[in-house]
């Protein structure tokens, strides 16, 4: 009888050891079961969410277009970018800033091998990205797309807005990665605090505001960040804007 005792006890504790283990592991909470995914940019009314898509195939003189430019990047040719650029490229929107002139001056391109202007080129030339208004000019990165912000009714602040660039976003509970992980985010549309300064972490929340915390810094993409414009001006493919939202 005291035997029967001990193995019932026994697997009552295991049975109890068990659950536990399953809810430790359920507390890391995954968007991807939040929400649905959905297909290229069909996106619902309740998926904060931009997917990666790319629709420069449907133009093979676009595609080719882009593909000097990211040669350009590589090998920081400062001479093949001027004449990649529309001669009234807007530089700011706000300022009402334009010209290949206040762009080099911008970028500080008088020294090419200092300019910041390469490395953030290199990112988002590898993103694709989308024709917007009705097909007027392509939008790069995707992340930045209008149409795609459009199918959603929130009010973005587009200054405390960005977009996951990852299906893999992890979200901490501290700035630190040995922190615990809250969450994973999947092409999230997020809200930063601009109250908290890291160089390595920034401080987000979902936009449904189920998810806070801390995401490493290069996972996202800032809305109101330089997007490239480009368009064909005299039948030709030129950069017509690299501005902020301003």
């Amino acid at each position: 009888m005291r035997r029967i005792f001990y193995v019932l006890f026994a697997l009552t504790f295991m049975g109890c050891g068990d659950n536990k283990n399953r809810v430790d592991n359920s507390t890391l909470v995954d968007t991807n079961k939040l929400n649905k995914q959905p297909s290229s940019m069909e996106i619902g009314q309740n998926d904060y969410k931009i997917l990666p898509i790319d629709e420069s195939g449907g133009d093979p003189t676009l595609v080719a277009f882009i593909d000097k430019l990211k040669k350009i990047v590589s090998e920081k040719d400062t001479s093949e970018l001027f004449k990649s650029l529309d001669t009234a490229i807007t530089v700011s929107y706000g300022g009402g800033i334009h010209g290949v002139i206040e762009f080099s001056k911008n970028w500080k391109l008088d020294r090419p091998e200092e300019s910041e202007l390469w490395k953030t080129l290199d990112q988002i030339l590898t993103m694709g990205g989308t024709w917007e208004n009705d097909g007027e000019y392509f939008c790069i990165p995707y992340a930045q797309s209008e149409k795609a912000f459009n199918k959603h009714t929130y009010d973005f602040d587009w200054y405390s807005t960005a977009v996951c660039i990852s299906s893999d976003v992890t979200v901490y509970e501290q700035p630190r990665t040995n922190s615990l992980k809250i969450a994973t985010l999947n092409y999230d549309i997020v809200e930063i605090d601009h109250e908290f300064t890291n160089s390595e972490f920034t401080k987000i929340n979902t936009i449904d505001k189920r998810i806070e915390g801390y995401v490493k810094m290069g996972t996202l993409i800032h809305v109101a960040a330089p997007k490239l414009v480009i368009r064909k001006i005299d039948k030709k493919w030129k950069i017509a804007a690299f501005a902020p939202f301003d």
